[in-house]
């Protein structure tokens, strides 16, 4: 079955070169890559204990995908390890009442480049996301339940951002002139200290404004926004243009119409490596010029190079010799904001294009209404953590009727990111003082082990495309440390 299947993903390698581009690739690499997964779950471990590749990438999400199938074709002997029995790190396309539903990362757009690069290699399509266009809005301020119409409720938000984001009296802009050139300006420093609850205190702004703009950053930094530093938020809000339009349309409009599954699929099956998945890395150790990996089953895979794509919050778990370096170590301790739950819930109720924001400390800082289903509304929900627990559909209730009073909820169902340990954690932002610290040294090589991550990015941290320029960096990297450059 392994020769078998070896040899058909290289048969696929070799006949794609001269296939259709764009659309046929993908479907082609998609399949591939399905193919690729099936066979690693029902294999088992096929690799042997002791064996030596060019490169060992660590972690299967969009970061390793990445590197590892860049890595592949520049020509060299390539091992993917993943912990879960599947890839696609911190996504996961799921399916509800015949719909699919992206349980973590899930939104891009064209101006991310690297995955957007991606979208345009293997010919993959993108949608709106259905719930994107409300035309109700209902919102926390002062303690009271309060509606409007979305437009209304939007220009206040937009206004309440504009605010807080206007920390130097110029928008921002002479903190991050160049959104992709994270220190180009030194003004990150300065400001790196301060909290996002430290702005909201600090902004001129009406009771809705706050509590929308609070909002708004309560569900960027998935947490309470004392604990989130205020210069992630700035750097989004360059990502956006500067304007509170098109950074929601970039953070959240739109994403794969086939799933982000679609495209981890096509890049596992455009890439000649070996895939081991269910194997968790326990140890790496650097000795000469090979670093040995071991998993927690014991086995051991001997690599010239090690691309490490864990997220920030892992890398504490896994024992380094040498140790990491004290920034790599204490910022993994220290972990970043991300910590709150994603879920969808099929509520009883018709409630239409609506959504509803509210700042911290109330339970649900968002949802709105992801799609009409034969029997009710689907929404999907994002709540600060240690507020409501997905698994208790009076929990999920509560929560959702301080927003939405009288709703019936029907099902629920998301991931719990928070108590995976393989993520400890959903999308990456900051705390006050890490931007500073941390960033470049999560990125740093050492040694023969090189480290990519969408949280440690330098354009889209926290996102898909961030993954991707991690994996893209790390892969150049070690090619060069390969071939003595």
């Amino acid at each position: 079955m392994e020769h078998n299947a070896k040899s058909g993903r290289r048969a696929f390698l070799r006949n794609s070169s001269v296939a259709a581009a764009g659309a046929a690739l993908g479907l082609q690499a998609a399949r591939a890559g399905e193919q690729a997964v099936t066979v690693a779950r029902a294999r088992g471990a096929p690799v042997a204990d002791g064996a030596q590749f060019d490169v060992i990438v660590i972690g299967a999400g969009f970061a390793g995908l990445t590197a590892a199938r860049d890595s592949a074709q520049r020509g060299a002997k390539t091992l993917l390890i993943e912990a879960r029995n599947r890839i696609g790190g911190r996504t996961f396309t799921a399916e509800y009442a015949g719909a699919k539903l992206e349980l973590g990362g899930t939104w891009i757009h064209w101006s991310q480049p690297f995955v957007w690069s991606e979208i345009s290699r293997y010919g993959l399509e993108i949608e709106e996301s259905p719930g994107f266009g409300a035309e109700r809005m209902s919102w926390i301020a002062q303690g009271q339940l309060r509606h409007g119409k979305a437009g209304d409720v939007l220009r206040m938000m937009g206004e309440g951002l504009e605010t807080f984001c206007n920390i130097d009296g110029q928008g921002g802009r002479t903190v991050f002139p160049r959104a992709h050139d994270p220190f180009f300006s030194r003004l990150v420093a300065k400001y790196d200290g301060l909290s996002m609850q430290d702005r909201l205190d600090q902004m001129e702004a009406s009771a809705d404004q706050r509590a929308l703009a609070g909002a708004f950053v309560g569900l960027d930094c998935h947490n309470d926004p004392a604990v989130a530093g205020v210069v992630d938020q700035l750097k989004w809000w360059a990502l956006g243009d500067f304007d509170a339009s098109r950074m929601a349309d970039k953070l959240g409009r739109f994403k794969f119409a086939q799933g982000t599954s679609a495209l981890a699929n096509a890049m596992l099956g455009e890439a000649d490596v070996d895939l081991l998945l269910s194997t968790p890395v326990r140890a790496v150790r650097s000795e000469g010029q090979l670093t040995t990996v071991t998993a927690a089953d014991g086995k051991r895979y001997l690599g010239k190079a090690v691309i490490c794509t864990v997220p920030m919050n892992v890398l504490k778990t896994i024992a380094f010799t040498p140790p990491l370096s004290p920034a790599k170590r204490q910022a993994s301790i220290e972990e970043h904001t991300g910590k709150g739950s994603k879920f969808y819930i099929h509520v009883r109720q018709k409630v239409g294009a609506w959504m509803g924001l509210a700042p911290y400390p109330n339970p649900m800082t968002a949802a709105w209404a992801e799609r009409d289903l034969p029997d009710g509304t689907l929404l999907v929900a994002f709540a600060p953590p240690g507020k409501v627990e997905m698994n208790d559909h009076a929990s999920v209730q509560r929560a959702l009727r301080t927003l939405l009073p009288g709703v019936e909820v029907v099902a629920v169902t998301g991931y719990h990111w928070t108590e995976d340990p393989y993520s400890l954690g959903t999308w990456c932002m900051y705390r006050p003082g890490q931007f500073t610290r941390y960033l470049h040294a999560l990125g740093e090589r050492e040694g023969n082990i090189f480290f990519a991550s969408a949280d440690s990015a330098n354009g889209w941290r926290g996102f898909i495309d961030g993954a991707i320029e991690g994996g893209s960096r790390a892969a150049r990297e070690v090619s060069r440390y390969l071939h003595g450059a």
